[in-house]
């Protein structure tokens, strides 16, 4: 129990309850992807116990605008945010996020360029996060794809606040009009897409992963940032309702109560988004489960998300779990279990894997980002 006291006291300015949510959503990811090993008869199954009916990545774009808007409210409340401002949020967010994906890039660059010979679908975009802009995502590191949609959002979304900032001249007031704005129109162009006779395209590729149609889903959090800034008080005292609210909606969706998907599709992302927001008034004043086991495992799962979101697919799936089948192709008893033993060790890869890159790159690489300010 003192490892678990220590390791609570080093993350004592944690708020667990936005741990919690980080944690399921990145547990609902790799739950999701995992189905990707299993043979289809058993996948079939495993997809009708789904445990939420709701997207792991839509509590992630929920999340980040709920941080990222509260970030963005402080900066433009203590400073008159100017261009030097604007760059210091850039460099803060990149330092986070990027280090981290361009070096797992590299990494899956190179084997693919050692193993094939070839590089694939990759190309130059990757690096700037274009890749999905407008288009459906490449088959190489197709996890990439919400990672794109995070990185548009940190460039668009803080530079539509700065113009607004000086059109407006009213600080807290440009953002929530740059959030009504990113929230209605790629609504408008979802909507659009779908009433122009394009109901049989591929959904999930063709609307759900492309950058264009989802930055809406992050403004939800950045909504939230505002009234909690704002209304303080409201926000605290209406955390009850919105969770009873937000349990509602989860239960619509995975019953398929609303029948969205058949209805009107477009509408489904911003319910999904609209659940996750329901649940943050009461997640962001949780600020312990009062059990030092389950607070230690959220602050360690949420501390490893990222980490975990880069490797679990294409990494560990894709490239260590069959390089790890050749080694042991000759024996029995592996190729008997061969399905389970791989989700196993899917888990347990991504996990360790990851544990191991947040300690040794990812966090030491964040930290850099406190000696360079402009």
């Amino acid at each position: 129990m003192k490892i678990l006291s220590n390791f609570l006291e080093k993350h004592h300015d944690r708020v667990v309850g936005l741990d919690i949510l980080r944690s399921i959503a990145i547990l609902l990811v790799v739950y999701y992807h995992g189905r990707f090993i299993l043979p289809p008869h058993f996948r079939s199954l495993y997809d009708n116990i789904q445990i939420l009916n709701i997207d792991g990545v839509s509590i992630f774009f929920v999340l980040s605008g709920f941080l990222i808007g509260g970030i963005l409210l402080k900066i433009i409340n203590k400073t008159d945010f100017k261009k030097v401002d604007l760059i210091n949020f850039w460099i803060r967010r990149w330092f986070r996020t990027i280090p981290n994906y361009y070096f797992i890039l590299i990494i899956l660059l190179i084997l693919r360029f050692v193993t094939r010979n070839d590089i694939g679908d990759f190309n130059w975009k990757y690096f700037i996060f274009f890749q999905n802009f407008l288009y459906p995502h490449p088959n190489f590191f197709p996890e990439a794809w919400s990672l794109a949609v995070e990185e548009w959002f940190y460039i668009l979304f803080p530079l539509m606040c700065y113009i607004f900032l000086k059109l407006l001249k009213k600080k807290t007031k440009s953002i929530f009009v740059s959030a009504i704005i990113f929230i209605i129109i790629p609504l408008i162009i979802r909507i659009l897409k779908f009433n122009n006779g394009l109901v049989s395209i591929d959904i999930d590729s063709e609307i759900r992963k492309i950058v264009v149609y989802r930055l809406d889903c992050i403004m939800y959090g950045v909504i939230g940032a505002y009234i909690a800034f704002k209304h303080p008080n409201f926000w605290y005292k209406s955390r009850f309702s919105f969770l009873i609210l937000g349990i509602i909606l989860l239960i619509a969706l995975y019953f398929n109560i609303l029948n969205l998907k058949y209805i009107y599709f477009p509408l489904i992302f911003n319910v999904e988004s609209i659940a996750t927001f329901c649940f943050l008034p009461f997640l962001c004043c949780y600020k312990s489960t009062n059990n030092k086991i389950l607070d230690s495992f959220f602050i360690f799962i949420s501390i490893i998300s990222y980490s975990m979101y880069l490797l679990n697919l294409t990494p560990v799936q894709r490239v260590l779990i069959p390089t790890f089948n050749n080694l042991f192709k000759q024996t029995n008893f592996f190729s008997y279990n061969i399905f389970l033993i791989n989700y196993l060790f899917y888990w347990l890869f991504t996990i360790i894997g990851s544990y191991i890159l947040y300690t040794f790159y990812e966090y030491p690489v964040t930290k850099l980002r406190d000696k360079i300010h402009f």
